[in-house]
């Protein structure tokens, strides 16, 4: 009778622990960073020989709970890692070259158009060489014309610092699970396995890893009683409860690193970091070329002036000026009476006819519109890889969700369950019980 009260009162302590783990599920549906558990039941049965000469002993046993189980995949969730860090990487490129292109169309402002409207004054005064209004119209087109490269240039170079300084948070952000990570690793190592502390603390492992796989392409490895050591390139990052931290450093040229231990690592080429320093470097290479047209206009400008004659019959001065770059280049201050619309042969309108020459291919208008076309294709190119990540990642996550997330209709029925063999446990006891008390009223 004592064995049956034995089994009777296991089993409402297993049932006792699986309802409190279901509770723990239902509690938890909506955190993303939660696992599914279960309960994992054994039995307590005893084999033995109680003497030489005879066969076995079996002696009565019962349930017991060996521990809790979290409904992970250990391939699925390294899947994920890596299909997250491929979807973060593509948005965060997406995000800003579509930054970059507005900064190059200056909101639809751009050198282009502007270019486009000082070519159409030209034709207008090369029919009236001598008429005021349009000579003065088409210095204003040229000052026009290099503000909104200047604009352009301040524009680009906007955005490619504030590149810098999301970086700088993604790398701060990168740190912070860094150590979140070395915490959860010294922890780790002391804790029973298949406790609900364990449980727990493998949750924020997981959690910490999803985000630094998201900022930065490394490597894991995993220890005892699921431990995470992270390095890069052979470089560590986290062993056991040991920080390398990440440093950010901006360059001079428009660019950022990553040091790890005062050692400059290779670009990043993963997660948020990864698409960052792509997008960035898609951009300085567009500032470049703006820098390039720029200083080509200035030629053309100024080579076109001095081909030609003033109304004084002195050579054209040059209009603008520069030091290499579109942000320095400037208006020299001539008025529109030292235009030099006049051909060095003497006819008035000779030299702004030679002016239409300017717009053939090779010429900076077309130029610039090779550097816009080149900056759509990057971005739909990007818009494609980050719409191909973004299904890859979902397909991934919904593999390794069908095993990990908590389904409340699975849980429901397990509730139901759990409350009939809670019953069948009682009336195990209740039964033992009865039988006792025949057994004591017959003696």
């Amino acid at each position: 009778m004592s064995d049956l009260l034995n089994i009777g009162r296991a089993a409402l302590q297993a049932n006792s622990r699986a309802l409190e783990v279901v509770g723990s599920n239902v509690a938890n549906a909506q955190n993303p960073d939660y696992v599914r558990r279960s309960l994992n039941i054994g039995d307590t049965t005893i084999s033995g020989l109680t003497n030489p000469l005879y066969g076995n002993y079996t002696g009565t046993g019962s349930v017991a709970v060996n521990g809790i189980t979290r409904s992970s995949d250990q391939f699925l969730e390294a899947a994920t890692r890596q299909t997250g860090a491929n979807r973060v990487r593509g948005e965060v490129m997406v995000q800003w070259l579509n930054q970059g292109e507005i900064a190059l169309s200056n909101n639809n402002a751009g050198v282009g158009e502007q270019l486009t409207q000082l070519f159409g004054t030209a034709e207008e005064l090369a029919a009236i060489p001598f008429e005021p209004a349009l000579r003065n119209q088409f210095v204003g087109d040229v000052e026009a014309s290099v503000q909104r490269f200047n604009q352009t240039a301040s524009n680009l170079s906007t955005t490619i610092g504030l590149i810098n300084g999301a970086a700088s948070q993604e790398t701060t952000k990168l740190n912070a699970a860094l150590n979140e990570l070395a915490t959860v690793n010294d922890k780790l190592r002391p804790t029973t396995p298949g406790t609900g502390q364990h449980t727990v603390l493998l949750d924020r492992r997981d959690a910490a890893l999803t985000v630094i796989t998201e900022q930065l392409d490394v490597q894991i490895n995993f220890g005892n009683n699921g431990t995470a050591d992270i390095s890069r390139n052979g470089t560590d990052l986290v062993t056991f409860n040991a920080v390398s931290s990440v440093s950010f450093i901006a360059n001079p040229n428009n660019s950022f690193d990553i040091e790890i231990g005062g050692t400059v690592q290779a670009p990043p080429s993963d997660g948020s970091l990864g698409g960052l320093h792509r997008a960035q470097s898609s951009l300085v290479t567009i500032a470049n070329d703006i820098d390039s047209l720029a200083v080509q206009f200035a030629n053309e400008i100024n080579g076109w002036q001095a081909n030609g004659r003033t109304d004084a019959g002195a050579p054209g001065a040059p209009l603008v000026t520069h030091s290499g770059t579109a942000g320095s280049i400037s208006m020299t201050g001539l008025s529109a009476n030292d235009l030099a619309l006049a051909s060095p042969a003497g006819s008035a309108n000779g030299n702004i006819l030679a002016f239409v020459d300017l717009r053939t291919a090779g010429g900076s208008e077309q130029n610039y519109e090779t550097i816009v076309l080149g900056q759509a294709q990057n971005l739909l190119s990007a818009r494609s890889e980050s719409d191909a990540a973004a299904a890859f990642d979902r397909a991934t996550r919904e593999a390794r969700d069908n095993i990990s997330n908590v389904d409340l209709d699975r849980e429901a029925a397990d509730l139901i369950r759990l409350q009939q063999s809670y019953e069948a446990s009682a009336r195990i006891i209740q039964v033992a019980r009865e039988t006792i008390q025949s057994i004591l009223a017959i003696v």
